[in-house]
């Protein structure tokens, strides 16, 4: 009987901490990241200081937590790709769903001028790439590569960190040029500027 409260217990605390996501979101658009307070941030949602610290250990937090998420999420998805694709190609396709996300929302345009362009972030911004490349490389080893053996972790970490400053690049220039290319497009300009995107398939 206990196994359900602990799951409603769970759902309820992801939810309180989308929405202390959500107003942090909101608050960092409208007035900037460094004029954005923790108490503001609370006071929009009906909380105290002490109850965002319960979601949250910090305002940088909220885009750390963002980040970890969706480097899982990134995983997963280069997880499901198919064997028979050549590595860089199912990197490439391991973003299809973040660069949809990204494109179809129009404040990630704001969000990701923001965290580039805020020193306070930078940190975070490292702290992204490590998880990201830890995650994706931890998947991409364990695929076959073109010869039908595994990559090597030193192998996996370059390619997949090669995969991540290709999105840097691309988002850079999708925020200089505000939004004027999309970004998938870029991104496939960048990537390809590294490595021929290949076929998707062997030969």
């Amino acid at each position: 009987m206990e196994e359900p409260k602990v799951g409603l217990r769970e759902r309820t605390r992801n939810m309180v901490r989308e929405e202390l996501a959500q107003a942090a979101l909101k608050l960092f658009v409208e007035q900037g990241f460094e004029a954005t307070t923790v108490e503001q941030i609370a006071a929009a949602t009906g909380l105290s200081r002490r109850s965002f610290h319960r979601y949250f250990s910090s305002k940088e937090d909220v885009f750390g937590q963002w980040f970890a998420e969706t480097g899982r999420q990134l995983a997963a998805a280069l997880a499901s790709r198919p064997n028979e694709e050549r590595p860089w190609f199912a990197l490439r396709r391991s973003f299809d769903d973040l660069v949809q996300g990204m494109s179809e929302r129009p404040q990630s345009l704001l969000i990701t001028r923001m965290i580039l362009h805020t020193p306070a972030l930078h940190a975070t911004h490292l702290q992204k790439h490590a998880l990201w490349r830890d995650a994706l490389a931890d998947v991409l080893q364990r695929r076959p590569s073109e010869h039908g053996r595994e990559l090597g972790r030193f192998a996996a970490a370059a390619l997949v960190g090669a995969a991540l400053a290709a999105l840097d690049s691309a988002q850079t220039q999708w925020v200089a040029e505000d939004n004027e290319q999309p970004l998938g497009d870029l991104l496939d300009q960048a990537m390809s500027a590294i490595a021929p995107l290949p076929d998707p398939r062997l030969p």
